[in-house]
């Protein structure tokens, strides 16, 4: 099926912040994995999301919501989208004009650099 690479890269994806952890826990001492963050002691835009991800699996959505806003709201748009598309055969098509798309990349920018000054301040 068409979801088996997804399924596949956020488990590997999951396997590797497991085994961060375990090391983390092992060597007593945080273990930083973001080459961004090692390189210019500044979080990345995506900071927070692994450690996000393991809140939500221990069952606390909006805790894990507030490390990456913005990433688990395109989280849970796209899990919306794919139940559509599994539950009902159908999926989503947005077809935009010049101005429209315009307009969506500017707030796709403004939510993204609104985003990142939010992990920058609050999770980093």
């Amino acid at each position: 099926m068409w979801f088996h690479w997804p399924v596949l890269l956020a488990g590997l994806w999951l396997a590797l912040g497991a085994g961060v952890l375990a090391l983390s826990h092992h060597l007593g001492r945080p273990v930083q994995l973001c080459l961004f963050k090692r390189a210019t002691g500044v979080p990345c835009p995506t900071c927070g999301f692994t450690r996000g991800m393991f809140t939500l699996l221990r069952g606390h959505p909006i805790e894990a919501w507030l490390f990456n806003p913005l990433l688990f709201s395109l989280l849970t748009v796209l899990g919306l989208g794919v139940a559509a598309r599994v539950f009902f055969g159908k999926g989503l098509e947005v077809r935009l004009a010049g101005r429209e798309r315009i307009a969506c990349w500017t707030v796709a920018f403004v939510l993204f650099v609104a985003n990142w000054l939010y992990v920058i301040r609050y999770v980093g």
